[in-house]
């Protein structure tokens, strides 16, 4: 199971399954990080193989949606080349949690997407700013380049990376909801 990521400025990378954190747990940094940035995603389950899919075909390929954060650990100077590869990388990043919905909820301008830090909104969008549409565009560009396997998760970053927490903040807590369903709750602890 992978997880096919298109980021913000519209690249395609591949997070391992590692990397996925769907539970909720607490993140703990590695030593050697002292800033965490995060991206808020909207993603899909794949729930059908296939490689070249046609945008016309692509609402065949996934059949239930959520929104979710992923985190990436910052160095002063930002990511650059293999330093973003090994962020991808960092085991329990990507916070893509359960419940799924079915993709009919994004067309729905009343629910909405609420990502917080400490109990202030660090991010929002409605189910109009956030699509079918977008998910279909990613799956039809990612398989130009990989296989997608039943279970796969394919990931919009939704936004580019912000500064989310510091060490010298020590614990910071991340919170997020969609359809009035609280599905992100989890601390970052350094």
């Amino acid at each position: 199971m992978n997880i096919i990521v298109r980021t913000a400025g519209g690249h395609t990378v591949v997070r391992p399954d590692t990397t996925w954190e769907k539970d909720n747990e607490d993140f703990y940094p590695p030593e050697f990080v002292n800033c965490i940035s995060a991206s808020p995603v909207l993603f899909a389950r794949i729930s059908k193989p296939g490689r070249s899919v046609g945008i016309r075909f692509a609402s065949r390929y996934y059949d239930a949606v959520n929104f979710g954060v992923l985190l990436y650990p910052e160095t002063p100077e930002g990511l650059r080349g293999e330093e973003y590869a090994q962020a991808c990388c960092l085991d329990h990043t990507s916070f893509l949690p359960t419940p799924l919905f079915l993709p009919i909820t994004l067309g729905e301008e009343t629910n909405e997407f609420v990502l917080s830090r400490d109990g202030s909104r660090f991010f929002s969008c409605n189910g109009r700013e956030a699509t079918t549409g977008m998910i279909e565009e990613a799956i039809a560009e990612a398989t130009k380049m990989v296989y997608i396997r039943t279970g796969d998760i394919v990931a919009i970053e939704l936004a580019d990376r912000q500064p989310l927490t510091t060490r010298e903040d020590g614990r910071t807590k991340v919170n997020g909801s969609w359809c009035d369903n609280q599905t992100i709750d989890f601390s970052i602890i350094f």
